[in-house]
């Protein structure tokens, strides 16, 4: 089966520390498939927002695979190749798009309260560092505005400093605030088809 798995710098995984061998050289964990304790950890395309790391990688997976929530557990895997298109630029690309969507998901609930004057001046924002002076200047101006406008603008300042994870975390959270759990789902299944369509994934 082939997935995806996201490492450290030099083929290190985030939170095993284990580094992983040449690609192509399969790597078997014997013990019984447990998340988060055992196995060999990947996911699927959308699951990716959920693990966002220096590298993304191919990876096969063999034997049993398990799908619990958001990654895949199997007993063995090996690296197949590093997807190139994963750079920093394309990381900071993302960080950027997750915080725009942020901020017209607080649009949203600014519309729907009454304050269209307020979701016009986040929608003119020209860049992300825009759209974060223009949120944090609305926020310390009115304290009524709804929340999701101080969830974009923090949205904003994660992306100006290169912190993708976060920048798409908060976007999913200010989803949900205006939209609910159904909201949060759509945002994350939006974030995945905007990386599978850069990558070619």
């Amino acid at each position: 089966m082939i997935a995806y798995k996201f490492l450290a710098g030099a083929r290190r995984g985030r939170f095993s520390a284990f580094t992983w061998p040449e690609p192509g050289t399969w790597v078997r964990d014997p013990g019984p498939l447990d998340v988060c304790r055992s196995g060999i950890h990947a996911c699927a395309v959308e699951h990716l927002p959920f693990w966002l790391d220096q590298e993304l990688w191919v990876i096969e997976l063999d034997g049993e695979v398990l799908s619990r929530g958001n990654q895949l557990v199997a007993g063995a895997g090996r690296l197949v190749e590093r997807v190139s298109g994963w750079t920093p630029a394309c990381t900071q690309d993302y960080a950027d798009e997750c915080a725009r969507r942020g901020a017209r998901h607080a649009m949203t609930a600014l519309r729907a309260a009454g304050f269209g004057a307020a979701a016009t001046r986040l929608e003119e924002a020209a860049s992300v560092e825009d759209l974060r002076a223009a949120a944090a200047e609305l926020v310390a101006a009115d304290p009524e505005l709804p929340i999701a406008v101080a969830m974009a603008r923090d949205g904003a300042r994660r992306a100006v400093t290169g912190a993708a994870p976060t920048a798409a975390y908060i976007a999913a959270h200010t989803a949900a605030r205006v939209g609910g759990s159904q909201a949060y789902a759509a945002e994350r299944r939006r974030q995945a088809d905007w990386l599978a369509a850069r990558l070619g994934l």
